[in-house]
């Protein structure tokens, strides 16, 4: 009976936390590795673009909002995860040249969606891709060692 009691207990208590969806961005940022995190990011960012395309076509603005500014969120995390290694980017440019293609590449997929939605919904994407587009021309910089 007492076990009964513990496990209905446990089940209460764990009820109201598993109603609200986790924070995925929080489950990244607790990666203990720079070089996992920085990509697990990226890799979210990529899959939360394809979800605000979808989100948009379904109808659903709001969604589709809030995906684009997760989109934003997790290639700052990237970028803040690889500068916080304290590594510089044009001796060991290894992960930064990867970040650096895979933000390109989810710059290019954010001008696409631009294209493809209405003109008012435009400035929704717009903002992002360009701030997207700043922080991996940046990148690039700092990987050639800002020469001139």
């Amino acid at each position: 009976m007492k076990d009964h009691l513990c496990l209905l207990f446990t089940i209460v208590l764990l009820a109201p936390a598993q109603s609200q969806p986790p924070d995925p961005l929080a489950a990244i940022s607790a990666v203990r590795e720079p070089e996992k995190r920085y990509w697990q990011a990226l890799e979210f960012a990529t899959a939360t673009v394809n979800t605000a395309r979808q989100k948009y076509e379904a109808g659903s603005f709001e969604e589709f909002r809030s995906s684009l500014i997760l989109v934003e969120k997790s290639v700052q995390l990237s970028d803040k995860t690889l500068r916080s290694t304290g590594k510089d980017p044009a001796k060991n440019p290894k992960h930064f040249k990867r970040a650096e293609r895979r933000i390109r590449d989810i710059v290019k997929k954010l001008a696409g969606l631009e294209d493809t939605v209405a003109v008012e919904d435009r400035s929704a994407v717009r903002p992002i891709r360009e701030n997207l587009q700043k922080l991996q021309e940046e990148m690039v910089m700092d990987i050639v060692g800002r020469r001139r």
